[in-house]
């Protein structure tokens, strides 16, 4: 993907091991990130190691390019971004090099993801213990440079409390180590000539620390954290210089980091959480500062909007969240035991509630399921905010002052009068327990007066927070977004960081315009979000509502690096979800030439999207992601035609029912390694790939000799291609058998293929005929009051979301919303007390793996809770990862060997379980798992039928 050699960059891509990207595509996905900003870069360089790092920065410096680190992309205040060479040090550079759990510290590369740390320390049962929202995808690399903290900074602090040690490459490509330093005449020389950068550092440093030493006292900020600017305060110890402190938060301005020593901490012991509801905000400060004398681990606020967001939208919370409420902060302490938590929250209800009647309410965790859901309301925060529908979304630009929390309810009262000020609707949540709030102000970046409004609303609220002696950033960083307020925060301290990021870097070639810059206020410059009447207009598949509103819901935040089965494996930017946003938003807004449409590079990132549905589940702006990819191939198929070998093997419906025809010798030819290479060779399905069975005796055939039952009710089974032709007695009997147990009349009409893989692969125009006579006659079905079930979930994916917005027909709206996955449908019974419970004992400890398709659909529970009410069975739900078969994808040879890769994690689960029975609810999968762990896998409405032929 893009690996080329620029005319610019090209003799530096013969110089290091790793990589240089300087295609366009490449350089566009890379000008954005999570911050608003686009800048686009030079190029990319993917270092495999130190020495690349050095030589790509010798390399800048005499060429005089500036150069930007960058780790996960995550950053919300543009230092992620630049324009000369952006290092990438995700791909390569992201390993455990040492550690020592006697010790409790740990020695890594910049690259690697805290939730991947923490995964490596558990069987030591210690961890990293800062954690951003962003913990499961951004870098440690990335959390140094901006000093990162989270919900639990009130005990553990920030990142650059468990900094121990640091290894950079200063801008002339000396490499330092940190740590404390005598003072004195200055370190050692280390060669004859001229003095080095560190040399250099280190004799000047103190006499410029003395010389600022008034400012030092008098500007620092009244708070508990502070990721503004340097941190001068820690850099002179008791007879000593330490760097450390002040490259962390230094946004790669001053080094760029290649190792971090770090310290850990053991995990936490049992922890308790509780709501405090309040009717008036004004007593938020207060009960806050009450709430720290009893040292929780963590007090968050959320204010009115997004609670009243949360009532409406989410049924399941709506008992957590009473009516009339201003705000609520969640609270959670850590104990050794669960009754000095209950007593520390008996002592909290006393002295708010109570004695000084500060808040109106206390609920407190009762069990797991409480505890679930105060999770979820503390964390509902951004994603309900993002997912609002409307030209005007939340905007993150004032989001990370802090205050401290005895000054907490000027600081909410004076932003919102700022909002009604400037008629902005905003939304306010964070972390009252250090006074670090995250407002969101809602405006429609695309108008001009819109971004103006940001600009001048922004210069108010900073001296709002100046005006309590707070900070600009509490733990996102400077950046791009906040440098231009630094003179104010800092006017006497601001000209010493001018003169240590001269000595650290004096042609400004290290993240230039982050921290300290000159040029005025870049806030309204350089916006990644399109101008209405700008840049090209979309065409074809992709001049529709779905797509536009994803190209403009997608903020950058990088959370699909955590889920994107592709993304996780191969750690490409290109392969995640934004990428495939960025691209499109590019080409909209006129700065990506749109001939980039019918580039190999283009169809490459489009391809890489497998429909698994996770962005609808897991993307915090729920952006349909992979219906934009299924768009843009759309396109691309139509205009350039697609391999025969790919019309052949996604026409579901006529290779099965020519395998059928041929069974048994099909089957025998399948497992002859002659055949199998022939028929890599013609279809591309790899050699190795275990496949179905034919079956001759289909379920059709087996339903014309079949008795049905005249049940009082009627439903109709939509019969999948696997089932009817692969495993007719599999799921298929068992429905048709646990539907009549319930006293159901099954229709099984003779549809048409579903068309999930042709639409998967953009071959959208091949199969509407036949999705309509599918869509007519379900419609027709509806009328008539049926509904229709699905024991194959990607067919009752494609009908419930793929076909409303490939016809935009009301009754494919219909039909979408008269459709139900068997689990769900069974269980709906259950809750409503109709279903048949008469049923048999069976000794079977499950392991249960839930499809990627299922979970996109929101059925997650159903299966298992069905499981769980036939006597004797226990259920172990496997960790919610990709199977790795993805369809058709995983079955190609290109694909084969990475499909392998996405299913380890499952692979490994299963063989270290004690599960004496496998099951999953998805052809696909039930493949894959015996191909990875050579086990057989049944669908829960096989075992389910299985009991009822047990019951009495």
């Amino acid at each position: 993907m893009g690996k080329t050699k620029g005319k610019m960059l090209g003799d530096l891509g013969r110089l290091i091991e790793g990589e240089v990207l300087t295609d366009d595509l490449s350089r566009t996905i890379y000008s954005c990130g999570a911050s608003l900003y686009r800048v686009k870069p030079l190029g990319i360089v993917q270092p495999r190691h130190k020495l690349d790092v050095i030589k790509a920065v010798q390399y800048a410096a005499e060429r005089g390019i500036p150069i930007t680190p960058r780790g996960g992309g995550t950053s919300r205040a543009g230092n992620e971004i630049g324009e000369g060479i952006i290092l990438d040090f995700s791909k390569y550079m992201n390993d455990v090099l040492e550690s020592n759990p006697e010790e409790k510290w740990v020695r890594v590369q910049p690259g690697i993801i805290l939730g991947t740390l923490n995964k490596f320390l558990k069987p030591h049962r210690l961890f990293f213990p800062i954690d951003p929202s962003t913990k499961d995808h951004c870098t440690l690399g990335g959390m140094i440079a901006n000093n990162s903290s989270g919900p639990h900074a009130v005990k553990y602090g920030a990142t650059r409390d468990y900094v121990l040690s640091l290894e950079a490459v200063l801008a002339d490509g000396e490499v330092i180590t940190t740590g404390p330093v005598p003072l004195g005449p200055g370190v050692a020389r280390k060669r004859e000539g001229a003095e080095t950068v560190e040399e250099k550092i280190y004799r000047v440093m103190p006499d410029l620390l003395q010389q600022y030493q008034e400012a030092l006292e008098k500007e620092k900020p009244f708070v508990m954290k502070n990721s503004s600017g340097y941190d001068l305060w820690r850099l002179k110890g008791e007879g000593y210089i330490d760097l450390t402190s002040l490259l962390v938060g230094s946004e790669g301005t001053l080094g760029i980091i290649t190792e971090a020593k770090v310290r850990l901490m053991p995990l936490p012991g049992k922890t308790l959480g509780g709501l405090i509801y309040f009717d008036n905000l004004d007593h938020i400060g207060m009960a806050t500062q009450m709430i720290m004398e009893f040292s929780p681990t963590m007090v968050e606020i959320i204010e009115r909007q997004i609670l009243d967001l949360a009532r409406k939208q989410k049924a399941e919370m709506r008992p957590y969240l009473p009516e009339g409420i201003e705000a609520l902060l969640f609270v959670e302490f850590e104990e050794k035991d669960e009754e000095r938590l209950r007593q520390k929250f008996r002592d909290v209800e006393q002295k708010l509630i109570r004695q000084e009647k500060t808040a109106v309410d206390l609920k407190v965790a009762k069990d797991d399921k409480d505890t679930d859901m105060f999770e979820k309301v503390r964390s509902i925060s951004g994603p309900i905010l993002n997912k609002i529908k409307g030209p005007k979304k939340p905007v993150a630009f004032i989001e990370d002052a802090a205050v401290h929390p005895s000054r907490l309810s000027e600081y909410i009262k004076g932003l919102r009068e700022l909002f009604k000020k400037y008629g902005v609707d905003a939304s306010i949540y964070g972390h009252a327990a250090d006074g670090n709030l995250h407002p969101m102000v809602f405006l429609d970046l695309s108008q001009e007066d819109e971004v103006k409004k940001m600009v001048t609303l922004a210069e108010d609220c900073y001296d709002l927070v100046l005006s309590l002696n707070g900070a600009i950033s509490g733990e996102h960083g400077t950046g791009r977004l906040r440098t231009h307020y630094l003179k104010k925060q800092y006017p006497g301290l601001y000209p010493a960081m001018i003169e240590i990021k001269n000595i650290f870097d004096p042609e400004n070639l290290f993240n230039p315009g982050c921290i300290v810059r000159t040029d005025g206020n870049p806030l309204g410059l350089s916006l990644k979000h399109t101008r209405k009447g700008s840049g090209v207009p979309l065409s074809g598949a992709l001049d529709q509502e779905p797509v536009r509103t994803a190209i403009e819901t997608c903020s950058g935040c990088g959370k699909c690096r955590s889920y994107c089965p592709i993304g996780q494996q191969i750690l490409e930017e290109w392969a995640i979800g934004r990428a495939k946003a960025t691209l499109l938003r590019e080409v909209v807004s006129g700065a990506l030439d749109p001939k980039i449409f019918d580039s190999p590079q283009y169809k490459e990132v489009m391809d890489s999207c497998v429909n698994c549905k996770r962005c609808l589940t897991d993307c915090p702006s729920g952006v349909d992601i992979p219906w934009l990819a299924l768009s843009a191939r759309a396109n691309y198929v139509k205009k350039h035609g697609e391999p025969l070998s790919q019309r052949l093997f996604t026409n579901t419906r006529s290779l099965c029912e020519t395998g059928s025809v041929l069974a048994p010798l099909a089957n025998l030819a399948n497992s002859l390694a002659p055949v199998r290479k022939c028929l890599e060779a013609a279809l591309g399905v790899d050699h190795r790939r275990h496949l179905p069975q034919f079956q001759r005796r289909t379920l059709r055939k087996i339903l014309k000799k079949r008795s049905h039952l005249n049940g009082n009710k009627k439903v109709v089974y939509f019969l999948s291609c696997y089932t009817n032709f692969n495993e007719p007695e599999g799921d298929g009997v068992a429905t048709l058998e646990v539907l009549e147990k319930n006293g159901f009349h099954v229709l099984v009409p003779d549809f048409n293929c579903c068309g999930i893989a042709r639409i998967s692969t953009g071959a959208i125009h091949r199969i509407v005929e036949e999705i309509q006579s599918n869509v007519k006659k379900m419609a027709s079905l509806v009328d008539q009051g049926f509904s229709i079930v699905f024991s194959e979930p990607s067919c009752a994916l494609a009908v419930k979301m793929e076909y409303p917005k490939i016809l935009n027909s009301e009754d494919a709206l219909k039909v979408a919303n008269s459709s139900y996955d068997i689990h769900q449908f069974l269980m709906t019974l259950h809750k409503k007390g109709e279903l048949n419970l008469n049923l048999g004992e069976m000794d079977l400890n499950i392991g249960y793996h839930n499809p990627c398709h299922l979970r996109a659909l929101g059925v997650v529970q159903e299966p298992v809770e069905l499981l769980r009410l036939i006597p004797g069975v226990k259920v172990q739900v496997f960790s919610d990862a990709c199977c790795g078969a993805m369809g058709t994808f995983g079955m190609k040879k290109k694909n084969f060997d990475l499909s392998m890769t996405i299913g380890e994690m499952l692979f490994k689960e299963i063989e270290d379980s004690q599960v004496n029975q496998l099951s999953t609810g998805c052809g696909a999968c039930k493949l894959q798992i015996f191909q990875g762990s050579h086990r057989e896998a049944t669908h829960p409405i096989s075992l389910l039928a299985s009991a009822y032929k047990k019951g009495v």
